[in-house]
């Protein structure tokens, strides 16, 4: 990535999950990542917009979950530049074999050992999921393949901002800049 080059990073607007439960079960799960923006996710999207304006962004790219693009497709649509899908910008996964299915109780493991890792520092040898270094070096090679004559946007998860800023507190459809 350009070092030169500004890359402002933001959290996804609020899902609504509740509404995929009229579809049970073919939402559950790992599914769930189909869940549209509420109509509060929307105005969040909008107010990142608006945040983003005074920056002049030349390109949104978007996690391929719905509300990450459908946060990016907001931003995009009001600052006047184009949008594209960079599935790198993926959420933190538990398991990142995507042909294992995944249960709850699996989901909940691998949260705990990704927490006593960021406790103790002690990586568990058989570990499925990314590290916060992983992590990083994923958003920044992902940014690297984005030319644009201006900022770039990259609408994304939680854990991914985190890991890329060390911000400790990352709200919903809140703006980060990459700085490393």
């Amino acid at each position: 990535m350009d070092r030169g080059r500004q890359v402002f990073l933001v959290r996804h607007g609020e899902a609504d999950y509740e509404r995929l439960s009229s579809y049970a079960p073919v939402y559950h799960g790992g599914r769930r990542d189909f869940a549209p923006l509420t109509d509060l996710g929307i105005r969040q999207a909008e107010a990142a917009a608006e945040q983003l304006r005074g920056s002049r962004p030349a390109v949104v790219v978007a996690s391929p979950y719905a509300r990450t693009l459908q946060t990016g497709a907001l931003i995009a649509a009001r600052l006047g530049c184009e949008l594209r899908v960079e599935p790198a910008l993926h959420d933190w996964l538990p398991v990142r074999d995507g042909a294992a299915p995944i249960t709850g109780e699996i989901v909940r493991r691998k949260i705990e050992e990704y927490e006593s890792w960021r406790r103790s520092g002690v990586l568990p040898s058989d570990r499925t999921w990314e590290t916060d270094e992983e992590m990083a070096d994923r958003v920044r090679d992902a940014m690297a393949r984005h030319v644009a004559s201006g900022p770039l946007v990259a609408v994304t998860h939680e854990a991914v901002i985190k890991s890329a800023t060390n911000a400790d507190v990352v709200g919903l459809a809140s703006v980060h800049r990459l700085t490393r």
